[in-house]
């Protein structure tokens, strides 16, 4: 699913990776979708699951995350 030409991804799984621009089929292993949402802080820190996501049209390769979450992408903020 993820390397397959344009033409075999029906229109409404298509999606354009956030950070390289490349084409992908959002229904594949491994693809992220922006979330938003409210999470309940832990006593020692991080938080729990997000609670009311709100989903957004955006989509990222796994790969392309974990290079962005490791700096990897020029990235100056997480913010």
């Amino acid at each position: 699913m993820g390397d397959e030409p344009a033409t075999h991804i029906p229109e409404r799984f298509r999606g354009k990776c956030e950070f390289c621009g490349h084409l992908l089929d959002v229904r594949a292993d491994g693809v992220h979708q922006r979330t938003s949402g409210w999470v309940k802080n832990r006593s020692g820190g991080g938080g729990h699951g997000v609670s009311l996501p709100q989903r957004e049209n955006k989509w990222a390769h796994g790969y392309c995350v974990d290079r962005a979450t490791h700096g990897l992408l020029k990235q100056h903020s997480m913010f």
